[in-house]
């Protein structure tokens, strides 16, 4: 399945035509008019990026992207405004957590290319937290196999270093 990218805009021409400008990219393109809606998608879909307008209403694009990271950690976000303000930087950095704060109009190539690195980045991000998990599962039956078998993770050494085997 490709990477899934939602674009959220309280005006549905502007992400109509940002789903038009980047029709031929590797992804999929849904679209939501409200934050509500966006929640709605993430609930149902699996997606991989998040593109919000900041100012809508009901709800941010920063308020939305906080909501995002704490019921989706492996979903990045971006927000793409017309109003750039820095108190609305500092809010999507900040309690939004985004991945790029980009203003309006935007290059579609440019968008193109951020919504690509943010897909790569995230690639990376999920397969590092897999990895943790991982260690942290290995780490638990290590535990569970010395308390049942108290000195089996030992590792005796002789005066050179070598493992002893006794």
């Amino acid at each position: 399945m490709p990477d899934t990218v939602l674009f959220v805009d309280d005006v549905p021409s502007v992400t109509a035509a940002l789903k038009r400008r980047l029709h031929g990219e590797p992804f999929r393109i849904l679209e939501a008019s409200s934050a509500a809606r966006a929640l709605e998608i993430l609930a149902t879909d699996r997606v991989d990026v998040v593109v919000s307008d900041e100012s809508m209403p009901g709800m941010t694009g920063s308020e939305l992207c906080a909501r995002i990271f704490a019921q989706h950690p492996d979903v990045l976000c971006m927000i793409l405004t017309g109003h750039p303000t820095i108190d609305a930087a500092m809010r999507a950095i900040n309690d939004g957590r985004v991945y790029r704060f980009l203003t309006k109009p935007c290059d579609p190539s440019d968008l193109a290319a951020v919504i690509r690195q943010a897909l790569e980045e995230r690639t990376v991000l999920v397969e590092q937290r897999r990895q943790a998990r991982d260690i942290d599962t290995r780490a638990g039956q290590l535990r569970e196999l010395e308390a049942e078998n108290p000195g089996i993770t030992k590792v005796l050494r002789d005066d050179d270093g070598a493992i002893r085997l006794d």
